[in-house]
């Protein structure tokens, strides 16, 4: 099967020939506008580099305590709702604090 898309090594070659050419036309009289642009790409790059491995596990540890302390505040705000429901599904006199020696007229 034949291939006729053109290489992307080629594509990029000439785009960058017709940025050349664009930035050329757009400043006559400008020292080497393609070394400013390409300068401030790779200041971009550094601005935005990859954190070291001491830098990630540093993250990764305060990521890792902040969902623990979460994790904890969900617990016990479940912790709570069950206790109040608890408290208000529960009547004042529990069953085994009363007398069943047959007080209750309504027993059978």
């Amino acid at each position: 099967m034949a291939n006729d898309r053109p290489d992307p090594g080629e594509f990029l070659d000439m785009a960058q020939r017709m940025l050349r050419g664009l930035f050329e036309q757009s400043s006559r009289g400008d020292d080497d506008p393609w070394a400013r642009a390409t300068e401030r790409v790779s200041a971009m790059r550094e601005r935005h580099r990859e954190p070291s491995a001491e830098e990630r596990r540093e993250n990764l540890t305060f990521a890792l305590a902040t969902r623990a302390v979460e994790a904890l505040e969900d617990l016990a705000l479940n912790v709570a709702a069950i206790r109040q429901r608890l408290e208000r599904t529960t009547p004042d006199a529990r069953p085994g604090d009363t007398d069943t020696a047959g007080d209750d007229p309504d027993r059978a």
